[in-house]
């Protein structure tokens, strides 16, 4: 989806924070990807907040603001909820999603933000 361009922000720079409110964006189910984008802006490019080999989720229809953290020792409702066995646990990570008052999840092997201009 980035079309050769450079992301903002991966996997490895969390937690993420944002002022910016997201939503749903779109869901592919043959790629597994899931993407959530903030509202257009004159000013600044849209962002897209991509995930990659999308194993599970729970979303909420707008975070505003966005704070993305990595689950560290696991979620048993979360991890029973993914079902993802032990031998490809190593490959998947589990990201909360919160926009302040309410949580999500997304349990996924990448994760990149991106702006998106027009």
């Amino acid at each position: 989806m980035t079309n050769g361009m450079t992301f903002l922000a991966g996997i490895d720079d969390l937690p993420l924070r944002t002022g910016r409110a997201f939503r749903p964006w779109s869901y592919s189910v043959s790629h597994r990807c899931l993407v959530l984008r903030t509202w257009e802006d004159d000013t600044k490019p849209a962002l897209e907040l991509e995930f990659k080999n999308v194993l599970a989720m729970k979303l909420r229809r707008s975070f505003d603001p966005l704070h993305v953290s990595e689950v560290v020792d696991g979620v048993p409702e979360i991890d029973e909820f993914a079902d993802i066995s032990d031998e490809d646990r190593e490959f998947f990570r589990t990201l909360l999603l919160s926009g302040g008052t309410h949580q999500g999840f997304v349990v996924c092997s990448r994760m990149q933000l991106v702006p998106r201009w027009g």
